[in-house]
């Protein structure tokens, strides 16, 4: 947790409210100036009509007559080849961003033989050896409309400019022509995702909030609090990007900024052959997408009316609004997309008296995005998000009366801009500047003892607690024109530096921990009040090379060289990925890959010794007499003994098209790490496990191996079904984690990590039903959670997490159609979360010498949801 202390929580309070609205004003700046750079700047020259061609629309999409085709932006190409039998194929999406990895077919008349290329970084591909005449052009990517466009004259034109518009959740009939799904040979990394249309539409848990659908991704696990886990990785091995920038809280490495489902054009997870594009992650990158508006305003909203309950009277116990509003700002030359949400949750304890029974929770926020086309080869886009989350009476429960809960406040603010430009000479460059803000403060009601017992707890709780990270970080890409030597080259080249900060404070009053019957087991106090603040420089570079040995043949090497100031000395890390079509039906892919990754260093843990300390009194059973001296814990660090702890991680794969349009995809992960930080119990000396020292030391090693096995299909008209069976292994030698308000009196010990999944089933889809209904479902099966089991003096009873929780399991189905009513279109939806009633448990009594040991805590439990979404005009 961060914080600071309450003496400084006005001054930090200034400091949010002026670096907040400073953060506005820029931005209204930079605004302000782009629009006035774009009346002033001189249109572009179009290149001459007889050279140069545009193919614009959604491919075979015939336009509704209230919507024109959007509007073409070129790039005026200097270099064009000027050879007859050469053909450059651009493709931008329809706010004249580059579109990667597009398939290109160009079908000669009259003949059989198809050429077939993709698209580079940059969003060109390069035809070369061609016989001049009149060809076909067809231009494909999932997750866009298909382009197909006749009579391309090689020869006579050098070029043509294709324009993909996305897949949008389409509110009139149209005849539309999605890109089918493929195998892409060209594709070395380990992908899972989610699309707009999935994230939107799938029933889970928590449908306004994205953390709760990444685990419908395999390798994909979220444990108790929320946070997520890729391929056994701890949550701080996580990368959490937004439209290239860092959104990981610096401090702690936990997904905490909130994202509006609302926002999402997709979400992206690479597991491992993730390129060294990604640094300061070993676990994993979670990449989200954000969308953009168009040429036309469009708007949606989802839950727009509260829900009334009859709960001890009748009242307002919840309210979840959240929409999107997009759309021009200038036609053809900048767009902006608004994305807010806000909550609303009343929580009624029943074993609670009236008037000390409540807790309110209240949340908002909201994404601003735009995006201003300067010139039609300069792109200026601007992120601006922001979450507020207010609780009045955090952690009421029937066993935690009112005095013994928190007022909680947390915010998270993130502003970048980033400029995208292309040379004349086809090179890309682009460059950008972020700055995040996590706040939190936990502010109990007094100072009065806190008291736990086996019935519950009394008095107040005993940590006061606020603070605040930051991050300021700077990126910059280049995409060189494509080189053909030895086959095809695609270098890419950049770097990034980020300053990140923590300030932190507590303040902590005493806890008395009493037995059964009364008597007094164990006191604890806090000498001090610490505060403190940690700063930290971290730095990369890397260069890498998408290499086409041949149109089956590819490879991806790279070089990543990372710098960080807590742990100094730079950090090697070697990439190379394979990938092989054995036929030219592109049916069959076989992909291979290893690499070296770095982390980020953890301010949280590296701090902990800044944390202050605790000391632990254990009583006899009478309550009278200490049993042994006070143990005073502390945490050290010796800085000369810390090493950098690196991730080996290599895997290989098999994809292959089955009949009816199946994807069968197989893939076997290894990593391991090595030289990880962890706190340590030496339990040496006389005193034994309760000398209270705990260093930090580099001698965690963790491994994790798993085989995935997917089966998807997905079908032209909107709808899919997936299926993912995972058996994995997630172990490492430091299992516990030793910190102030929990610590161990028991050595550091191995065994499965707490979110080890040994075997996981996942599937989802949304199928059709009849007259116009459609089914969504989402299910996820795996083996319970691993878990410790210690006795009253916090001492570990077997070997650590030997315990499991019960089998996890959720089915959710939700019956959905959309209908036209009042000239707009609407979806309507209805259906069951945990539609079995498992009441899958979330906690446990984990002490053997309670009462009510080994009672598992749950929530939930079979549910009826109902939903109303506002899709836009009729």
């Amino acid at each position: 947790m961060r914080v600071h202390s309450s003496q400084h929580g006005n001054r930090l309070k200034e400091w949010a409210a002026y670096s907040v609205e400073g953060l506005l004003f820029l931005s209204l700046l930079a605004s302000l100036a782009a629009l006035n750079a774009l009346a002033a700047c001189p249109q572009a020259k179009t290149p001459p009509q007889e050279t140069r061609r545009q193919t614009r629309g959604v491919g075979s999409q015939v336009a509704a007559p209230s919507e024109t085709p959007p509007p073409t932006t070129q790039h005026h190409e200097s270099s064009i080849p000027e050879q007859a039998d050469t053909l450059l194929v651009i493709v931008n999406d329809e706010n004249g961003l580059a579109v990667s990895l597009a398939h290109v077919y160009l079908i000669r008349t009259g003949a059989e033989p198809v050429e077939k290329g993709e698209t580079n970084f940059a969003g060109r591909c390069i035809f070369r050896g061609l016989t001049p005449g009149n060809y076909q052009l067809i231009v494909e990517k999932e997750g866009f409309y298909a382009v197909r466009s006749g009579n391309i004259a090689v020869g006579k034109l050098e070029g043509t400019e294709v324009i993909l518009n996305r897949v949008r959740e389409v509110h009139q009939r149209v005849n539309v022509v999605a890109s089918p799904a493929a195998i892409d040979p060209a594709k070395t990394s380990s992908t899972h995702g989610l699309s707009d249309t999935e994230i939107m539409n799938l029933p889970y848990s928590v449908p306004r909030d994205i953390r709760y659908a990444l685990p419908l991704i395999p390798g994909i696990v979220q444990d108790a609090t929320g946070q997520i886990h890729v391929n056994g990785a701890p949550t701080r091995q996580v990368l959490d990007q937004m439209d290239e920038f860092n959104i990981t809280d610096p401090a702690s490495g936990f997904f905490d900024a909130r994202v509006a489902v609302d926002a999402l054009r997709s979400v992206t997870v690479y597991g491992t052959r993730y390129p060294v594009q990604y640094g300061k992650a070993s676990g994993g990158v979670l990449d989200m997408e954000s969308g953009m508006g168009d040429d036309h305003y469009r708007f949606s909203g989802t839950d727009l009316l509260p829900s009334i309950a009859n709960h001890k009277g009748y009242h307002v116990n919840g309210w979840t609004p959240h929409g999107s509003f997009s759309g021009p700002i200038r036609k053809g030359k900048a767009w902006f997309l608004l994305a807010p949400e806000s909550e609303y949750d009343l929580d009624l304890i029943n074993e609670l008296p009236p008037g000390a029974d409540s807790n309110t929770r209240w949340r908002w926020g909201d994404l601003a995005k735009s995006q201003i086309n300067l010139t039609r080869s300069n792109i200026l886009t601007t992120d601006f998000l922001f979450n507020e989350f207010r609780s009045d009476h955090a952690g009421l429960s029937r066993f935690s009366p009112v005095e013994t809960t928190t007022h909680q406040n947390q915010s998270s603010y993130h502003l970048s801009a980033i400029d995208q430009s292309t040379l004349s000479s086809g090179m890309l460059m682009e460059y950008g500047i972020g700055f995040s803000r996590f706040h939190i403060a936990e502010l109990p009601l007094g100072n009065a003892t806190y008291v736990i017992t086996p019935e519950g707890f009394s008095g107040n709780f005993f940590q006061r607690a606020e603070g605040r990270s930051e991050r300021l970080q700077f990126i910059s890409n280049v995409i060189a024109p494509t080189l053909s030597k030895w086959g095809t080259h695609e270098w890419r080249a950049g770097f990034d530096f980020d300053r990140v900060s923590s300030v932190e404070s507590f303040n902590r009053h005493d806890i008395s921990i009493i037995r059964q019957n009364g008597t007094l087991s164990r006191t604890v106090t806090f000498p001090g009040n610490p505060s403190y603040d940690q700063t930290n420089f971290e730095s990369g570079i890397y260069a890498e090379d998408h290499w086409s040995i041949s149109p089956r043949l590819y490879v991806d090497p790279g070089l990543r060289v990372e710098w960080d100031q807590i742990a100094p000395g730079a950090r090697v890390a070697p990439r190379v990925a394979f990938s092989f079509t054995p036929s030219a039906e592109d049916n069959t892919k076989l992909v291979a890959g290893v690499g070296v990754y770095f982390d980020q260093s953890n301010l949280d843990l590296y701090t902990q010794p800044r944390a202050g300390a605790r000391i632990d009194s254990f009583y006899d059973p009478t309550g009278v007499a200490l049993i042994r001296p006070p143990v005073e814990s502390v945490f050290v660090i010796d800085q000369q003994q810390l090493k950098k702890p690196w991730v080996l991680n290599w895997s290989t794969g098999i994809e292959r098209k089955l009949p009816a349009n199946f994807f069968l995809r197989t893939e076997y992960i290894q990593k391991r790490g090595h030289r990880g930080w962890t706190y340590v119990n030496p339990c040496s000396g006389q005193q034994g496990c309760f000398t209270g020292q705990f260093p930090l030391e580099s001698t965690q090693r963790d491994r994790y191996d798993a085989v995935d096995i997917a089966l998807r299909r997905r079908f032209r008209s909107g709808h899919v079904i997936y299926v993912a069976f995972t058996h994995s292994n997630s172990r490492s030698n430091a299992v516990l984690d030793f910190n102030l308000l929990n610590p161990y009196f028991s050595p550091q010990g191995a065994g499965p990590l707490p979110w080890d999944t040994p075997n996981r089933i996942v599937s989802w889809g949304i199928l059709p039903l009849l007259k116009q209904f459609d089914l969504a479902y989402t299910l996820d099966w795996h083996q319970g959670f691993p878990f410790s089991v210690v006795n009253e003096d916090q001492e570990l009873v077997g070997p650590p997490n030997s315990m499991r929780y019960p089998a996890y399991f959720s089915l959710n189905m939700a019956l959905e159609r959309r209908i036209a009513l009042f000239g707009f279109r609407w979806q309507l939806r209805a259906g069951f979360d945990d539609i079995t009633d498992r009441h899958n448990p979330y906690a446990v009594d984990n002490n053997i010498d309670s009462p009510t040991y080994l009672t598992f805590g749950s929530t939930g439990g079979r549910s009826l949801t109902g939903q109303v979404r506002l899709l836009g005009r009729n």
